[in-house]
């Protein structure tokens, strides 16, 4: 597992994914004042220059991100969407008022925190029970997946091969260039609040302490610098 190689982790599940593109070499910046147009030249090859992010989905992630899936997929975030099903954490929403009997998985304020990207138009969208299609495809997005802490993965899944067929060092902030969300306390307060009904609004959010306990398992990037 150590010989993998992982880009531009935070904490949470992410993971990036592969994707197919076909680009040259890019020199590593020599100097910080480098780093931007270095940046510019391999997002333009992959077709990420001034186009907008997309959602692709836990299991692109794992092509290069297989420990971490493997250690995320066993967490709670991992299921996040089926903890809202009828008879699901029983104990936690009874506790917070809620009625265990009762089918949040389609309430739209709930969901936007138990899955990736709800509300927008790559996330995840509640399924039509009948349409088996959209049922399937809904599952790549259901739950709090990388994409949902680490932002939509269309371009920097695409930096992150180029950076592992060149075997080039590379700086994270290439990585935000391209979509990549920074890991920090704001990420983890956007649902971790005192909205969540299952929140304890007397405890304060230990990021320190969570970022390490549920997310996954963290890859030290070898060619980082």
């Amino acid at each position: 597992m150590k010989s993998r190689v992982s880009i531009g982790f935070g904490i949470t599940f992410v993971v990036v994914g592969l994707a197919v593109s076909r680009v040259s070499w890019v020199a590593p910046a020599a100097a910080d004042d480098t780093v931007a147009a270095a940046t510019a030249v391999a997002l333009t090859a992959v077709g990420g220059e001034g186009g907008s992010y997309t959602y692709i989905g836990a299991n692109k992630c794992k092509k290069c991100h297989l420990p971490e899936h493997k250690s995320w997929a066993k967490l709670k975030h991992a299921t996040a969407l089926e903890a809202l099903q009828p008879d699901q954490a029983t104990e936690k929403k009874a506790k917070a008022s809620l009625d265990p009997k009762k089918d949040y998985s389609k309430d739209a304020t709930c969901v936007a925190c138990h899955s990736v990207g709800f509300g927008k138009p790559s996330g995840y969208a509640i399924p039509d029970a009948a349409d088996e299609k959209a049922v399937k495809e809904s599952k790549e997005l259901a739950g709090v997946g990388c994409e949902a802490c680490h932002g939509p993965g269309s371009e920097y899944s695409k930096l992150h091969e180029e950076i592992m067929k060149s075997k080039r060092k590379y700086k994270q902030d290439e990585m935000y260039a391209a979509g990549m969300n920074k890991m920090d306390e704001k990420v983890c307060l956007t649902c971790h609040n005192e909205k969540s009904p299952t929140i304890d609004k007397t405890a304060k959010f230990d990021f320190a302490k969570k970022k390490d306990e549920n997310t996954h398992e963290h890859t030290p990037p070898k060619q980082r610098e």
